[in-house]
């Protein structure tokens, strides 16, 4: 799986950050996003949420016929000027993630029940075949404000599927408008398999899954003789070796 690369270069990553006794930097979100950490989400990391914000300029009409064209709206808002089609938008994570959570933002004063919704759409390699992660994110009439689902935990495949951020519109009168939808999600290492690519770590090894995350990513090959030697030590030239190959490292002016 294309994420076990990043995975692992996490692991190595946080040890040598680690060795080097380097202070973390971080920031504080906004309290009201009922997110599970006040801290913001590592470049790196297994644990804590990476947040990818689609603003309402990066949608486009499925069909301008029902849709119409973007009108601005409050702020950097936008809204259709017709209501009868829907809007798609970008799906960028990176293909093994998991997405576990996923925001509407909007501004909603409409005092007759309409409103703005959000479906995340899964398709087959050809556009077809779509049917929604999660449930539909609808605004309520209570200004500018957000909707969120974060009991998601789904695995990104982005090599077999295709994603969109569909946004449909009950109203064209300007008191819906669509300010952003935001996705986040959380690196991952790749399952383990079911055999052992060394000797020396069987699959009962508790570092099995990340050896061969290290292995199928061609980071390593092994020490030699077909063994990994789990237990020998690291020299600053393996080091050097493993986190140049697992962050693609000097891409410089290219």
């Amino acid at each position: 799986m294309r994420i076990s690369q990043v995975g692992l270069s996490i692991a190595l990553l946080a040890t040598v950050t680690a060795l080097a006794a380097a202070q973390p930097t971080s920031a504080s979100s906004p309290a009201n996003r009922g997110m599970p950490s006040a801290v913001k989400a590592p470049d790196y990391g297994t644990a804590s949420l990476t947040h990818v914000r689609v603003s309402a300029m990066e949608f486009l009409p499925f069909n301008t016929n029902l849709s119409g064209d973007w009108y601005p709206g409050p702020g950097l808002t936008r809204y259709p000027s017709l209501y009868l089609g829907s809007w798609e938008g970008p799906f960028h994570l990176p293909g093994g993630a998991l997405l576990k959570r996923v925001e509407l933002d909007y501004c909603d004063t409409n005092a007759s029940g309409h409103h703005v919704h959000l479906d995340v759409q899964e398709c087959d390699n050809q556009g077809q075949g779509c049917s929604p992660i999660g449930a539909q994110l609808v605004s309520t009439s209570n200004g500018c404000a957000f909707v969120a689902d974060d009991t998601l935990n789904y695995r990104v495949d982005a090599y077999h599927h295709l994603y969109s951020l569909e946004v449909g519109f009950e109203t064209d009168d300007g008191t819906v408008a669509l300010a952003s939808v935001i996705l986040s999600y959380q690196l991952d290492v790749s399952p383990a398999p079911a055999t052992a690519t060394f000797p020396d770590v069987p699959t009962s090894d508790p570092a099995f899954q990340f050896v061969e995350a290290l292995v199928a990513s061609g980071i390593t090959a092994g020490c030699g003789s077909g063994n990994y030697c789990p237990d020998a030590p690291l020299t600053r030239r393996q080091m050097a070796v493993f986190l140049s190959k697992a962050l693609g490292l000097h891409w410089v002016n290219y």
